[in-house]
């Protein structure tokens, strides 16, 4: 689990396209920032920029008994990590074999991983993982209605667009600075399978996150709550479910069952509940 910066400055991002999950989600300032996630990692293509952990990281790293790849984080954050003792990697873990600094960009925008340096530090860890992630397939719900475009405001100043390709089978995601692409896959847009909103209301943690002074956030990601998928072309109406802090999030039907998605890079966006959606 990758911790990878969404600033303007961070821009363009390498490795995401082979990831199987990308969080996104709020920090402070108005901008966002990615949790990716690699089921099985590999290649020497590069990962990053790598930047620092937030409260909802360590949410997430629970989640999916991950090992978390970072730069830093604030004493409050640090502290729960080294608390926690989840297995974890910054950039002068174990001589820095884990990360690598690209020259030809400016810091703090230039740290990167791999994914053999992943594959390196989960085997050196020896995290294990003993849940079963949901079978993926077509979507196993019915969808409310043919939905191509769609946009929303995940903050302030961050503006999220979302188009889907027929022949692909995939949305390209488009931001104010211009579609994301992927650096390590020859600078092309990001093909996304599934996005998926998740409604989840977040707070002020009451400590100071960055050099600024600006406040943490923490999201209140457990138990249930709304989701909207959208997959193949069409929105579905879905619920979130986190009622075991140490199980991934899963994302479930009206009655209640695992929403099966394609396989394929899913995109999750948390998102205010009472966010407004355009399609179109």
């Amino acid at each position: 689990m990758v911790q990878v910066e969404n600033a303007p400055d961070s821009r363009p991002h390498s490795g995401l396209q082979n990831a199987d999950l990308v969080y996104e989600y709020l920090t402070e300032g108005g901008i966002t920032r990615f949790t990716v996630i690699y089921f099985d990692p590999s290649g020497s293509g590069k990962i990053g920029p790598v930047r620092s952990a937030r409260l909802v990281t360590l949410r997430l790293v629970k989640s999916y008994s991950g090992v978390l790849f970072y730069s830093g984080a604030s004493d409050k954050v640090q502290g729960l990590i080294w608390d926690s003792k989840i297995p974890n990697y910054s950039e002068g873990s174990n001589g820095g074999k884990y990360f690598k600094r690209d020259s030809s960009r400016v810091a703090p925008h230039n740290l990167y991983s791999s994914g053999d340096q992943l594959k390196s530090g989960v085997s050196d860890s020896n995290a294990k993982v003993t849940y079963t992630l949901p079978s993926s397939g077509e979507p196993s719900a019915t969808g409310d209605g043919q939905v191509t475009k769609f946009s929303f405001a995940q903050t302030d100043v961050h503006s999220v667009s979302y188009a889907y390709d027929s022949g692909s089978k995939t949305y390209q995601y488009t931001t104010d600075g211009g579609p994301e692409i992927d650096t390590d896959n020859s600078s092309q847009p990001l093909k996304i399978t599934n996005v998926v909103l998740i409604r989840v209301a977040h707070h002020d943690a009451g400590y100071t996150e960055d050099v600024l002074g600006e406040n943490g956030i923490d999201f209140d990601l457990q138990g249930t709550g709304k989701a909207d998928v959208y997959t193949r072309g069409q929105h579905f109406a879905a619920g979130w479910d986190l009622s075991d802090p140490a199980k991934p999030l899963r994302l479930t039907t009206a009655d209640g069952k695992d929403f099966t998605l394609p396989q394929g890079l899913t995109w999750i966006h948390l998102v205010d509940p009472n966010m407004a959606v355009q399609a179109g």
